[in-house]
């Protein structure tokens, strides 16, 4: 029963209206039977950070006929929601975004649509989710992600097959803008102060640059997974090439390939690869950073940073009947919860770093100024609930023995 809760729990968050990010594969959601047919449907993306505080947002979903199977009004959408964040600068508070989307029913499912929107962006939605994220803040005066606006239009064509396989190709006019850091609030952590926006330390110098923007996008997802919110074995491979114009000519390429392997009884193995690309552009919302959560958890956030990233993790989860029911065994076990827990071990090794400081037109599948030795690694343990959506992890690095373990806390985090 408390599986099936948060399996909710988890396509309410995590199946909201698509946003962009570098590693995080955009797509027509699918909501999997949740979403019962109905003509209105409310949804927020109210969250709290650095640069507007709280942000408030209310938005609403509508389909003139949610059942219909054939017409013109057959899988059609409008959306839109808007918002107010309070502490940013006065004219950048305001924000919104206006939609629409046709479903066709091939053999497959053929989507386009169109958005105009006016947003506070960030390329970290694949190391933590905004809800995450604003917990952090809330209560424990972190904010791990970065920011920069984004106003324009974009269209996509988006193709499903199967209900888990994408094919899509969007093209997008916008302009960025910077944004500075507004608020240093938190329930707890008093001493502390947020980082500036961006963090200037791990950016290596290099700032959001304000312009315009042309990107045409082409992504691929390929599900092989026998389960997509609680997977036990198959393939995930997924990414995207980008290409853009007007005040940032560059190319983009970025690629996930994830392995899920049962082994014994209910233990098994998860693996990650990941590589990201950029040439034509060292602005900041362009480049790709590691370390922290979600990738070298023993490092500092975002410790480095570049137009390259490699980075490969690592894990073996092992369950309650293990080694003969260890973990039933245990005194652990009158916890409240304590049949949900897994206990899990990782490796993991990567780096960000920049090609060519003087070239930064360098191909893209090429490496630069890069060696093997320059890879960071690190390994740990994690202690798991339900599936690993709430998780505990104690990483140490492996380049030198006086750093401390360090502990992250992660809630909805997903693999």
């Amino acid at each position: 029963m408390l599986k099936k809760y948060f399996c909710v729990l988890f396509v309410v968050v995590f199946l909201a209206p698509p946003a962009p990010a570098q590693f995080k594969i955009e797509r027509v959601p699918n909501n999997f039977g949740y979403d019962l047919p109905k003509k209105f449907t409310l949804y927020t993306s109210t969250h709290f950070n650095r640069v507007e505080a709280l942000y408030l947002n209310l938005g609403v979903k509508f389909k003139p006929q949610p059942e219909a199977k054939t017409g013109l009004a057959s899988g059609f959408m409008l959306y839109g929601d808007a918002g107010y964040g309070f502490k940013n600068e006065k004219k950048k508070r305001p924000r919104w975004t206006a939609g629409l989307q046709k479903d066709f029913q091939l053999p497959g499912r053929l989507t386009l649509g169109a958005e105009y929107f006016n947003e506070v962006e960030t390329n970290d939605r694949w190391i933590v989710s905004e809800f995450e994220n604003s917990l952090a803040g809330i209560f424990h005066h972190e904010d791990f992600m970065d920011f920069y606006g984004r106003k324009g239009g974009r269209g996509f064509l988006d193709y499903q097959l199967a209900d888990v396989h994408t094919l899509r190709a969007e093209v997008s006019s916008h302009r960025y803008e910077k944004l500075r850091r507004n608020s240093n609030w938190s329930l707890f952590g008093g001493g502390k102060i947020y980082p500036a926006n961006p963090r200037p330390f791990q950016s290596q110098g290099f700032d959001v640059v304000e312009g315009d923007e042309l990107s045409i996008k082409l992504t691929s997802a390929f599900d092989w997974r026998d389960n997509p919110v609680f997977p036990n074995v198959g393939w995930l491979a997924e990414g995207y090439f980008e290409r853009t114009g007007n005040d940032f000519e560059s190319n983009g390429l970025f690629l996930i390939f994830k392995r899920y392997q049962p082994t014994l009884g209910d233990q098994k193995l998860v693996a990650k690869l990941m590589f990201g690309s950029r040439s034509g552009s060292f602005a900041y919302q362009h480049l790709l950073t590691l370390g922290g959560l979600s990738s070298l958890r023993a490092y500092r956030e975002k410790e480095f940073a570049g137009n390259r990233l490699l980075f490969a993790n690592v894990n073996y989860v092992i369950g309650q009947s293990a080694f003969g029911g260890l973990l039933r065994k245990l005194p652990l076990r009158y916890l409240p919860l304590w049949e949900t827990i897994s206990l899990g071990v990782f490796a993991e090794t990567g780096y960000a770093w920049l090609a060519d400081r003087n070239n930064l037109d360098l191909g893209l599948l090429d490496l630069g100024h890069f060696d093997l030795g320059d890879l960071r690694s690190d390994v740990g343990f994690s202690l798991l609930m339900t599936e690993g959506l709430l998780r505990i992890d104690f990483a140490k690095r492996t380049d030198r023995g006086h750093d401390d373990w360090r502990v992250t806390f992660r809630i909805l985090d997903k693999f």
